[in-house]
């Protein structure tokens, strides 16, 4: 069964999913900020660091079906793009069904894991019942969520990202409504709070379904379309997938457990703090670099090698420039941020938030030539190279906290050495291989990125050294200053012509109008 191939409307569709990524950034982080203190506050510290805990152990777990996704929305997009609805269907439904089967084996060691996880943690005072139903309520939401993605991935197939993000809005909404009246109503528990998650979850995965049947009606779902053929090639390439998310957190979100296990549950609290920082700049990052992913499948299902390298370029030199700007400006104000976020008593973690945050600007930029190796199905080869720098962040984490005597630095330390390995070199340098570019074509184009981050950083060092900001009015007008400075001098230095002009066709119609023209020319 052949129809139309689907029309992605790239940059029709581009205003509007820039639009409400940028509405989802604001809730995440005002959610993120706000949701952290008041966990503090009611929970306690030590308590609250159990909470980001069970949540990265759901990221080992989650990079499973993560892969699966992956390499489905990748076989999907292709198949809608070359108008076979049939096999389409086909990959649809052997995903939701191969998704299913999976989730319902893992359950039970989830169980497991989740009722020896009181006694494998420092957990200090809290009540290991309490314990167990926050790790096993997360561990449920994380099942939901996965089997779920598989509609989340028709909205991406078909460049609805706007859908896509209203689903996430849902869950994040109805994470946020549930805790705080459960709090209210019920007392402050992390039972509660896993029970916020699970319910979350559930209502977003309703929401993602309903949509995703009224973007695609044409798209079956069926028993007898599950392809044993197709779920083993999905499976094939989704291991290497697997096996390269596994690399990654390796290098992030492993240091929790070293400093919980090594420093203990206060020290594992102040670092989840400072990481969170740079955790939730990638994750913002990827409301932007994400938009780049359905162009470069189309661009691969329609064998346009030039376009594909020219597009690619490109997005990773503009979504360096821009995001630079929040990097640097969280690193020159940590210490003030952490201050009115958390309290004072947690400014001294601005040292850690730099080591953490700065570099996560070559991640960002990484992020958005990664698909290539899905669409080329190369990911295999780029495994070999980065999952040994996975393992020998563990080793110099381990060694830097035995051997420097700076604490909980020495992991951060060692996060570091190995992500400027893997982002700055390893990956950009493999993935210009496989466009069959000069290796070092994207390496080149970073270069905007971290040449920003080091600018607008030490602008801010001297800007603040020269005038004292103590205060939120303050740092927001100083910040605003700084930004607007930048901008400025981004478009009219840092961008050609044909990139302000693609900026300036990629704002939602609102702003514009409100922005002067002379700015893009």
């Amino acid at each position: 069964m052949s129809d139309a191939p689907v029309d992605i409307k790239f940059a029709q569709r581009f205003p509007r999913n820039l639009l409400t990524n940028v509405v989802y950034f604001t809730l995440s982080i005002v959610v993120g900020l706000l949701l952290v203190p008041f966990f503090i506050g009611t929970l306690g510290t030590a308590a609250y660091g159990l909470i980001p805990l069970a949540t990265s152990i759901t990221s080992y777990i989650t990079i499973v079906i993560d892969s699966l996704n992956l390499s489905i929305s990748r076989y999907l997009t292709v198949d809608l793009q070359r108008g076979d609805m049939g096999k389409a269907s086909e990959t649809f439904s052997t995903a939701l069904i191969g998704i299913l089967a999976f989730v319902l084996v893992l359950t039970p060691f989830l169980l497991v894991a989740a009722w020896y996880a009181p006694s494998f943690f420092n957990i200090g005072d809290q009540a290991a019942g309490e314990v167990f139903l926050l790790f096993a309520m997360v561990f449920g939401s994380m099942l939901v969520t996965a089997w779920g993605a598989s509609f989340t991935v028709v909205l991406f197939a078909h460049n609805r990202l706007d859908l896509r993000n209203y689903v996430y809005t849902v869950n994040l909404a109805v994470q946020l409504v549930t805790v705080v009246l459960f709090f209210l109503s019920l007392g402050p528990s992390l039972a509660l709070v896993g029970l916020s998650y699970l319910l979350a979850s559930i209502v977003s995965v309703g929401v993602a379904a309903f949509l995703a049947s009224r973007v695609c009606p044409g798209l079956r779902l069926s028993r007898k379309l599950f392809v044993r053929s197709r779920m083993h090639e999905i499976s094939i390439m989704s291991s290497w997938v697997l096996f390269n998310g596994i690399g990654l957190l390796l290098n992030t979100q492993v240091a929790l457990f070293i400093v919980n296990k090594i420093f203990g549950e206060v020290s594992g609290s102040e670092y989840a703090l400072a990481v969170v920082w740079g955790s939730l700049l990638v994750s913002i990052a990827g409301l932007l670099t994400n938009l780049f992913t359905p162009m470069t499948y189309s661009y691969y299902a329609r064998q346009d090698h030039g376009g594909l390298v020219s597009f690619t370029t490109m997005a990773v030199k503009i979504s360096g420039l821009l995001m630079a700007l929040p990097v640097a400006l969280v690193c020159v104000f940590s210490s003030l941020l952490l201050t009115l976020w958390v309290g004072p008593e947690f400014a001294h973690l601005a040292p850690l938030v730099w080591i953490l945050v700065a570099p996560v600007i070559l991640q960002i930029m990484v992020s958005c030539i990664s698909p290539i190796t899905v669409a080329y199905d190369r990911v295999k080869g780029l495994v070999f190279l980065t999952l040994p720098l996975g393992i020998a962040n563990i080793l110099l984490a381990v060694l830097f906290s035995y051997t420097l005597g700076i604490g909980m630095y020495g992991v951060a330390l060692a996060g570091l050495v190995t992500l400027i390995i893997r982002y700055g070199l390893v990956n950009p340098v493999f993935i210009a291989s496989v466009v069959h570019v000069p290796l070092l074509t994207y390496v080149r184009k970073m270069f905007f990125g971290v040449g920003a981050v080091a600018l607008l950083s030490l602008a801010g060092i001297v800007v603040t050294s020269l005038i004292g900001v103590t205060t939120l009015p303050m740092l927001l007008i100083v910040a605003g200053v700084i930004s607007g400075a930048y901008l400025l001098m981004m478009l009219k230095l840092g961008l050609s012509p044909k990139e302000r002009e693609l900026i300036q066709l990629s704002l939602p119609g609102m702003l514009q109008k409100v922005i002067p023209a002379w700015l893009f020319h």
